[in-house]
């Protein structure tokens, strides 16, 4: 049975269930079973924009959500796996900040 129940996904994350699901060619159903939360759904479609089909990556993270629940491996230790360097959206947005941050503690002058 589905983790995700998609009448609960907001339009927005629905698409995003439809795009992950072309993209690993399986069904949609298989792709909520795969993740354990929204959050994770995110994560797969920032990591497949980041890694397009025909990278090593794409593949790696494809075969993981063709899998649903037949696999103990979450989708966030599968990209972890398939791309070690690859930072996470929140990650992202942490440095991203820490540099505004940075950026703004060093200004002299504000206008």
């Amino acid at each position: 049975m589905p983790k995700i129940k998609f009448s609960d996904l907001d339009p927005t994350a629905k698409r995003a269930v439809f795009w992950l699901a072309d993209q690993a060619g399986t069904l949609t159903p298989t792709i909520r079973a795969a993740a354990a939360h929204v959050g994770e759904l995110w994560e797969a479609v920032a990591f497949m924009q980041e890694h397009p089909e025909g990278t090593a990556a794409h593949a790696t993270l494809a075969e993981r959500l063709r899998l649903g629940t037949g696999s103990d491996e979450s989708i966030l230790d599968c990209i972890e796996r398939a791309a070690p360097t690859y930072r996470s959206v929140g990650d992202r947005v942490d440095a991203e900040l820490d540099e505004l941050l940075a950026s703004l503690e060093n200004a002299s002058v504000f206008v």
